[in-house]
């Protein structure tokens, strides 16, 4: 079954707004951690399970907004997939510096959910640049049949 893509921009806004909902509700948290990741340790996961939703459902959207966006253009997969790598690095290095500096630009939640967010990420760039390489060798391998009836006017 495929999804429209307008039910899936539509499902992105509605995880942004649910996001959003939910930091109203809660008050936002203040924690002293060495990086992002340090988030992930279970006695944060279960001090704070309403946060814990929110930076989930944030990185969720996080994740499907590039793909979605890629999901218009066709094949191109070596550019799908660097693309996803320079913008997951650069998630992740932006919550990194942000944490470990102790800035508060965006909130902790939204550095949380860029460095979750930005690390999914990187499964789909590998993804993509591995298409890339087996539609280039497919390309050269077995060529299209316009390809060799050019060369067979070509040669006559």
């Amino acid at each position: 079954m495929k999804l429209p893509k307008e039910y899936t921009m539509i499902i992105i806004a509605g995880l942004f707004l649910l996001a959003y909902l939910l930091d109203v509700l809660v008050d936002p948290i203040e924690l002293n951690l060495a990086t992002p990741y340090h988030y992930l340790n279970p006695q944060h996961l279960t001090r704070y399970p309403f946060t814990t939703a929110s930076i989930l459902i944030k990185s969720l959207a996080i994740f499907l907004s590039p793909l979605w966006l890629f999901s218009f253009f066709k094949e191109n997969f070596y550019a799908k997939g660097g693309v996803l790598l320079v913008l997951a690095s650069l998630m992740q290095l932006y919550a990194i510096q942000e944490v470990a500096t102790k800035t508060q630009i965006i909130p902790l939640e939204w550095s949380l959910s860029l460095s979750i967010g930005g690390a999914v990420l990187l499964i789909p760039s590998v993804i993509f640049i591995i298409r890339g390489f087996i539609f280039a060798t497919k390309q050269r391998l077995n060529p299209s049949s316009q390809e060799l009836w050019d060369k067979e006017e070509k040669q006559e």
